[in-house]
């Protein structure tokens, strides 16, 4: 995320005395580059900039309100970026304690994003809500996400579970599409929670979304998003989508039987609460020969 650096008291006043511009090409350039990002998601964000800003005049008001907005947006942004940080960090965390507790990591890896602020507005649009700053952190609850990828489908709900009761975190929203996937066949645990964190001005509950899902659901996720943006779901007469479908329905069932493979090899239980206070407590000073 790049450096946030206020160019000068003049920044600060324009800031809270200016209202933003209302021009026509301002304007025109915002829902020129809400259609583009929503009809082409992937096209590259300098060859979109060049498209939609070639040839129109800015006034100084305008580049004042653009450099007010940049400004504005990358202060909030950073806030999530923040709070999306520590949330990882108290995962890996968690990841540590089930592996000295279970003698295995259940979390076979993280992935992190942050939204970018096309995409943001463009969510607001289809939302029905106002384009504006406000309305992203009063909205949009996925900006800062993280996708937990974890061996089995237990380890979804015990991470869950253990969240649940982490009594500083809020837990906002649980969607559950492993019990009841969509119609194309995607399967993952979608939450919201909302993490305190510490800023100069004190502390502030920001929310991030967790997605978690196995090897598996993970997999069949990926190579959906790629057959959907390749547009293959009706070709040489073959049913894409169909094929998805049952593919996830395999999954399902293989998951489920390497679940009970993995309860079978299980050799012994866990170490408990009562056997780690015992072993604080040996006094190991004879043995080593004091």
């Amino acid at each position: 995320m790049p450096e946030i650096r206020p160019k000068s008291r003049q920044l600060g006043r324009r800031i809270q005395g200016q209202s933003m511009s209302n021009s026509s090409v301002l304007s025109e350039i915002l829902t020129g580059a809400t259609a583009a990002y929503h009809q082409h998601p992937h096209v590259a964000t300098a060859a979109v900039k060049r498209t939609l800003t070639q040839g129109r005049l800015l006034t100084s008001s305008d580049i004042d309100s653009l450099t007010v907005l940049e400004f504005a947006a990358q202060d909030i942004l950073q806030k999530y970026h923040a709070a999306m940080r520590q949330m990882e960090t108290r995962l890996e965390t968690l990841d540590q304690d089930l592996k000295l507790r279970q003698s295995r990591n259940p979390i076979h890896h993280i992935e992190s994003r942050m939204k970018s602020v096309p995409s943001i507005f463009e969510k607001l649009g289809r939302y029905g809500k106002s384009q504006t700053l406000d309305s992203m952190e009063r909205y949009i609850m996925d900006i800062a996400g993280l996708r937990v990828i974890v061996s089995y489908v237990q380890d979804v709900y015990d991470i869950l579970h253990y969240l649940e009761h982490q009594d500083d975190l809020e837990v906002v929203a649980v969607k559950d599409y492993i019990k009841n996937p969509k119609p194309n066949g995607y399967r993952s645990l979608h939450m919201i929670v909302r993490i305190p964190v510490y800023f100069l001005n004190g502390r502030q509950s920001v929310p991030v979304e967790i997605q978690i899902r196995t090897i598996a659901m993970d997999f069949w996720a990926s190579l959906e998003h790629d057959l959907k943006y390749k547009a293959v779901f009706e070709t040489s007469g073959l049913d894409v989508g169909e094929e998805l479908r049952r593919c996830s329905a395999i999954i399902e069932e293989v998951e489920e039987r390497m679940q009970v493979l993995a309860r079978a090899l299980e050799q012994e239980a866990p170490v408990g609460t009562h056997e780690m206070d015992a072993a604080r407590k040996m006094d190991l000073s004879e043995g080593l020969g004091a």
